[in-house]
Parts: structure tokens; C-alpha cells; sequence
């Protein structure tokens, strides 16, 4: 008889694919698990913290909400809202699934022990006690004065559209207590290199560029947000190239006042911002919070590099609020009724952000 039930625990077993128990795993109590968060009585971490606390390489493909985490040659593949997860190609049942709130996924504790310990083979890192906060934030209107940026086939300009935005996110974000500059107020042409050297004068903790696309094809649109990387695809390197093309107007004034500009692009090298994990989350973040609220197509988190986010020693992003090329939203962009939305989006998730970042401790390793 007891053979019958170990062969039919097998087969179930076999079909279902593996499942972690989190009963017999013991929660350490270090400053990754010490700040959970609950969900149906579970305790559970944030996906990215996870990763940043034993400094794993991550990837979050937005198309097919596929999360995947790796170390070396081993990975483990996670979605939100799914009990199912994927361990170097195996299925493996969890008993928990992964939580999706507020454009954050979050691991149960237990699960994400197993996988550090159990797949990774990693020995838990001392927490470095340092307390983040996040009171300064920077905004840069994108262009301005004698470089409109884009200009749709009507006269909206990028210009004007990126700076009314950035003037109501200004006032929300003030009413939440937080100290906001705006690298501009007014149609002035503002050198690209000295809106980080700004940014960084204030000692701001974020750096929030925004801008209005374009494309020589009038069906393109929707929303993306990038930070500071390599170029992800073709669009992403064409459109830093746009957006960089400010740099002419640079040559003019260093000309006359005889200075010259450090983010020339010709002069960069492959190092990475500082922040450039930080930047990647907060770029999620506006990114998941945003683009659905809007009701715009989804084009994705990407990586470029822009001059704009170069020299910001901070966590750094650029945001396009959509296409001045698309008859749609052009229309759309030119109500203040729908710039109001999105000035209304994009300060409800950095104040998210703010949240996670500051009870985490900036997810210190």
C-alpha cells in the first residue's frame, strides 16, 4: 500500500513539474527580509531589490511580462500573477505566486531565498545601513528658445508641449513636500550638458527629462521612457541621435563665449552612469504606472545614449510623452486636459518610487 502512494506522489509530482515548499525554508532576519511587504497574509520582496541586494542581472521584457533573473550560467524566469517559474529551463510550481502592484513585481521571501540559496548558491550579503531619501527632484523640459525639438505639421512644438507638462508635474510633486527645480521656465535654450551640471548642483536625488517624439512615419506612437545605456534597437539609436542633434546649437555658444562642451558624443566611452540600476527601476516604474493609465500603445522601457542623462549623478531617465508626428496625439498633447493627465501620471509614480526607494534604503546591498 505505502508503495502505491509513493508511486501516485510521483507521478503527480512528475506532471506538475517541481514545487518549492516554503515551510522548510527559515527567514533570516537581515534588512532584505526585514522590509516585506504582505499580500494574503504572505510576506514578500521586491523583484528588482531582490536582484540589486545579491546583485543579480535582470531583465524585464514588458511585451510578454517575462522577468528574468540570472547569475552566471543559471537563471530563473518569473511572471507576475503566476504561481509557475521557470529554473534553469525546468518548471517549477511555487507556492506563492509573484505579485504585480503599483509597476513593481514582488517575490514571496521564502521563494526568493530559495533561489538565492538553493540556485544560486549565494551566502547572504552584510546590509550596508544607509538611509536614502528623496527630497530634490529635477525636471527638464526638453529643448527650447532657438531649438523647437520637434514640430508637427500643424506648429505644435515640442518645445512648448514638454514645458507645460513639466510645469504641472512641478506643482504636484511641490504639493507632496518635495523641493522641485525646473532646469527652464521659459522658452530658453538651456546647453544640453548644463542641465545635468544643474541637476547635480541642486544635489537633486532624480533627474527627470521630458520629451515629445517624432518620426518620419505618421503612424508611429505611443509611450516609452529610457535611461542612460547602449541603444537597445535601431528607433532607440535614431532617436538619440534626434535628440542629441541640440549639441549644434551648443557649438554656437561655446564658439562665442569660448567654452567647449564636455558631452560631446565623439568623446564618450562605454562606462555606464553610476546609477544606472537606479535609473532602470525608476524608468519601470513611470513606465508601468503610466502608459496604461494613458491609454497609449506600450513601446517599452529602452537603454540609449542620450547627452542629456550623461553626467547626472543621480538616477536619471527621459521620458516621451508621445508623437507630434501622429495626427492622434498631437490632438491629444495640444489639450491641456490630457497634459494635466499625464503630469498627473507620471507624479503618482515617482511618488511611488519615492516609497519604495526610501523603505528600502535605496535597495542597498
Amino acid at each position: 500500500m505505502k508503495k502505491h502512494i509513493v508511486l501516485v506522489l510521483i507521478i503527480l509530482f512528475t506532471l506538475s513539474g517541481c514545487t518549492f515548499h516554503s515551510e522548510i525554508v527559515r527567514v533570516p532576519d537581515v534588512g532584505l527580509y526585514n522590509q516585506s511587504v504582505m499580500f494574503n497574509g504572505v510576506r514578500y520582496v521586491s523583484v528588482l531589490r531582490f536582484c540589486d541586494y545579491y546583485n543579480l542581472d535582470w531583465d524585464w521584457d514588458l511585451v510578454s511580462q517575462r522577468i528574468e533573473v540570472k547569475k552566471g550560467t543559471s537563471s530563473v524566469v518569473l511572471r507576475p500573477d503566476s504561481d509557475l517559474a521557470l529554473v534553469n529551463n525546468k518548471p517549477v510550481k511555487l507556492d506563492n505566486p509573484i505579485e504585480y502592484k503599483d509597476g513593481a513585481a514582488y517575490i514571496p521571501v521564502k521563494t526568493a531565498i530559495f533561489v538565492s540559496e538553493d540556485i544560486f548558491g549565494l551566502k547572504r550579503p552584510i546590509p550596508v545601513r544607509k538611509y536614502y531619501r528623496i527630497k530634490t527632484i529635477v525636471i527638464d523640459p526638453g529643448h527650447g528658445g532657438k531649438d523647437p525639438g520637434a514640430i508637427s505639421r500643424y506648429g505644435t512644438k515640442e518645445k512648448d508641449i514638454v514645458l507645460d507638462i513639466s510645469k504641472r508635474l512641478k506643482r504636484n510633486l511641490e504639493k507632496q513636500g518635495l523641493t522641485v527645480y525646473l532646469t527652464r521656465d521659459r522658452d530658453k535654450f538651456i546647453p544640453l550638458y548644463r542641465r545635468t551640471a544643474f541637476a547635480n548642483s541642486k544635489n537633486a536625488d532624480l533627474f527627470v527629462s521630458v520629451h515629445a517624439n517624432a518620426s518620419r512615419y505618421s503612424q508611429a506612437r505611443g509611450f516609452e521612457v529610457y535611461y542612460l545605456s547602449e541603444a537597445t534597437d535601431d528607433n532607440a539609436r535614431a532617436l538619440a541621435a534626434a535628440e542629441n542633434a541640440s549639441l549644434k546649437f551648443e557649438e554656437e555658444i561655446a564658439s562665442q563665449d569660448g567654452t567647449s562642451s564636455p558631452a560631446n558624443p565623439t568623446a564618450w566611452d562605454l562606462l555606464l552612469s553610476e546609477h544606472r540600476r537606479e535609473s532602470r527601476e525608476l524608468a519601470y516604474y513611470i513606465y508601468n504606472m503610466t502608459a496604461d493609465s494613458l491609454g497609449m500603445r506600450k513601446r517599452g522601457v529602452k537603454s540609449a545614449r542620450f547627452v542629456v542623462l550623461k553626467g547626472a549623478i543621480m538616477p536619471a531617465v527621459l521620458i516621451e510623452v508621445g508623437f507630434l508626428t501622429n495626427r492622434r496625439e498631437e490632438s491629444k498633447l495640444r489639450r491641456t486636459s490630457f497634459r494635466d493627465k499625464i503630469a498627473g501620471l507620471l507624479s503618482r509614480s515617482i511618488l511611488a518610487y519615492k516609497r519604495e526607494y526610501e523603505r528600502t534604503d535605496a535597495w542597498s546591498r
